[in-house]
């Protein structure tokens, strides 16, 4: 068993089709995956189990993704967990950085990079 398959990624995106796309290759690449459609629903995720990383769209249906960043950076608990943002626009990278997100990327993703990132905030 590879060390990546110990290690939890809650995939948080409100577009279902894409989200399970994302979720079968990261379970390829050897990751275990946790799904959230929404803000809230991340949130109660975190709370429950907080996984090892979270992939995180920025536009959310009930909320913006930025709150769920300052949510988990607000929690002894969970502010180191390494948090990785999506968005489909480009101008939303520092912006997100900013929020203390670990790292961005741009949809569409390229599976590689994504899959190499997450290894590096692993580390």
């Amino acid at each position: 068993m590879s060390a990546e398959a110990e290690k939890t990624i809650l995939l948080v995106d409100n577009q279902p089709r894409e989200t399970a796309a994302l979720r079968k290759q990261l379970e390829f690449a050897g990751f275990k995956t946790q799904v959230a459609h929404t803000g809230t629903g991340a949130i109660n995720k975190i709370e429950e189990q907080p996984p090892d990383v979270v992939l995180l769209e920025v536009s959310l249906s009930d909320m913006d993704g930025l709150e769920v960043v300052s949510f988990i950076r607000n929690d002894s608990k969970t502010h180191l967990i390494p948090v990785l943002a999506m968005s489909a626009f480009h101008h939303m990278r520092d912006r997100c950085l900013q929020a203390g997100c670990n790292d961005f990327f741009q949809k569409p993703i390229r599976i590689l990079d994504l899959v190499a990132g997450i290894r590096k905030s692993l580390r």
